[in-house]
């Protein structure tokens, strides 16, 4: 009997803060789940956890009351002692997975993160960056596609999210200074790969996020500008551009929700999800 498919993981990352990652994420558990029947599992590895309010919505308010388990409990390692358990317990996938949407024959799944995340990592004595990846590998195989959200920093939370990956999606913005991160990630994914020479970890591509521009004069100039410095770094490193690019639409906060009412041109980002999915085969 064939062995099940394993899931494809992929880290949206850009050493650079504010180009949508977040944003983009959570628009693209959506549309697997919706549009192609996709198992999907989200993980947010941002301190911030603007990928679990979006996905979690107002429970997250709950999630936090109730003292839930997150990504700082799988860091960890073991379920700690409560009230109702006098001693520290093993770990499993039911303890820190939340649903947020589920349906016959698929749903989305995410790992949330926390605010106390990065301080409890200053506080471990010494993080292992390939705790999650070992998680996934013994909890979550089930799932066709695992989407991590990542913090735009060089740290544990990076390296964390490369061990579990093969794939890269970078998001970028084209205004001034859009390519600051990119020579970031270079250096940062050329150092992962040296020093482990059995993962093999690539890049999907680049997706430009016109969050800044109503597409009237196409951005003008200045996205000119900037679209010949992305594509001179993407040259440089052979990476890919998607053709799509995701519109300007102030109706993704709500689609990032799951509120699928009135979405205007938000609509439009499916050209992107498409494209995407067809690329990396899925």
């Amino acid at each position: 009997m064939a062995s099940k498919k394993k899931p494809i993981v992929i880290s949206v990352i850009n050493m650079k803060r504010g180009v949508g990652k977040s944003t983009i994420s959570a628009l693209l558990c959506r549309y697997a789940v919706r549009s192609r029947n996709l198992d999907v599992l989200a993980i947010d590895l941002d301190p911030q956890a603007n990928l679990s309010q979006a996905l979690l919505g107002d429970y997250y308010t709950d999630f936090l009351k109730n003292r839930e388990m997150s990504i700082v409990e799988l860091f960890d390692g073991y379920v700690p002692p409560s009230s109702k358990r006098g001693s520290p317990s093993t770990l499993s996938a039911e303890h820190v997975v939340q649903i947020v949407e589920e349906y016959t024959e698929c749903s989305l799944e995410i790992i949330p993160s926390r605010f106390d995340f990065s301080d409890n990592l200053i506080c471990s004595v010494r993080p292992d960056p390939r705790i999650l990846a070992r998680f996934l590998s013994e909890h979550l195989q089930d799932k066709d596609l695992i989407i991590i959200d990542c913090a735009p920093t060089e740290s544990i939370l990076t390296r964390a999210a490369y061990h579990c990956s093969s794939l890269i999606l970078a998001p970028v913005r084209p205004e001034y200074f859009a390519t600051i991160g990119f020579p970031l990630l270079a250096d940062s994914l050329k150092s992962f790969r040296s020093q482990n020479r059995g993962h093999r970890l690539s890049v999907a591509g680049i997706v430009i996020n016109n969050a800044f521009y109503d597409g009237r004069n196409y951005g003008g100039p200045e996205k000119a500008r900037a679209m010949d410095g992305i594509r001179m770094e993407a040259a440089v490193n052979n990476w890919h551009i998607y053709h799509s690019e995701i519109p300007h639409s102030r109706g993704f906060p709500k689609m990032m929700r799951g509120d699928y009412s009135h979405p205007g041109n938000a609509i439009d980002f499916r050209n992107f999800a498409r494209e995407f999915f067809v690329s990396i085969g899925l």
